[in-house]
């Protein structure tokens, strides 16, 4: 069976651009502060979709 992780992502929503920061599973957790995104239905996916891959 193959190894999982967990993840979190959160989104500070704004009119024009989205914060987003990464927080990695459990109390030890590192949270990351990734940047901000222009807010679009395609600049939001692709975030979400670059996202999946770092963790």
């Amino acid at each position: 069976m193959g190894e999982y992780s967990e993840a979190f992502v959160a989104f500070d929503v704004a009119k024009k651009k989205h914060a987003v920061a990464i927080a990695e599973g459990g109390r030890t957790g590192e949270v990351r502060f990734v940047g901000e995104v222009e807010n679009s239905p395609a600049a939001i996916e692709r975030t979400i979709k670059e996202a999946g891959k770092e963790v």
